[in-house]
């Protein structure tokens, strides 16, 4: 295909935006959240979900679960690692479906003379298939621009586009993925913090034929703010 699958291109978001490169880490001390909240597509699934993060030095680590509406199991785990002094890192995430299907990425972070983070990457898919993700996240007065490139096993290279705005009220993160072929997908997402501190998260994907789907999710946060360790 010359543009990847909204999977991958989930997977990699995930990776790449979602694991901040300018996240806070900076505490010597452990620090938890938890998530905990529901979903609903506009395909007509549903479900529940719960992941549980933990921050410490230089590190953000995330270990997840949901459950669809049919029962089955899925889990997410994932990994940061940046050392301030060297300027450099390390990522990884690995998905398990609920039939049993799994993906793994892992990668590099090295950070640049103008403060933006390069990420290099290796994806090997739920169907065995090995791509490359390269992209570049500079951090804005606003939030965080990130551009780079997925080339998948085909040798076909496809490139990214994303924006995160923060404000009060939560953050938008629109992205843009542009294949060989030139036909886009489109992911813009907007999360919503309520003032019973409860969050909303909307999804819409427009694919390269037009055709739109929904996500959307609600959830909330636990923070543990006494330090640990």
């Amino acid at each position: 295909m010359n543009i990847p699958t909204y999977r991958k291109i989930t997977s990699a978001l995930l990776l790449l935006v979602g694991v901040m490169p300018f996240a806070s880490v900076a505490s010597a001390k452990t620090r938890t959240s938890t998530h905990t909240g529901t979903y609903a597509n506009s395909k007509g699934g549903s479900g529940t979900t719960s992941s549980t993060t933990v921050r410490g030095d230089g590190s953000v680590s995330r270990q997840g679960t949901w459950t669809n509406q049919n029962g089955g199991t899925g889990t997410t785990s994932s990994s940061r690692n940046f050392d301030k002094t060297t300027g450099t890192g390390t990522v990884s995430k690995s998905t398990t479906l609920p039939d049993g299907k799994s993906a793994m990425t892992t990668g590099t972070l090295t950070k640049n003379t103008d403060g933006s983070i390069s990420d290099h990457a290796t994806r090997t898919g739920f169907n065995g298939k090995t791509e490359t993700l390269a992209t570049t996240t500079t951090k804005t007065d606003a939030g965080a621009s990130t551009t780079g490139t997925i080339t998948g096993a085909n040798g076909r290279a496809s490139t990214i586009n994303s924006t995160t705005t923060k404000d009060a009220d939560g953050y938008a993160k629109d992205t843009t993925i542009t294949g060989a072929n030139g036909k886009t997908l489109e992911r813009n997402s907007v999360t919503t913090e309520h003032s019973d501190g409860s969050y909303t998260r909307n999804i819409e994907v427009t694919k390269p034929d037009g055709t739109t789907s929904t996500r959307t999710e609600n959830f909330t946060v636990t923070k543990d703010d006494s330090p640990q360790g």
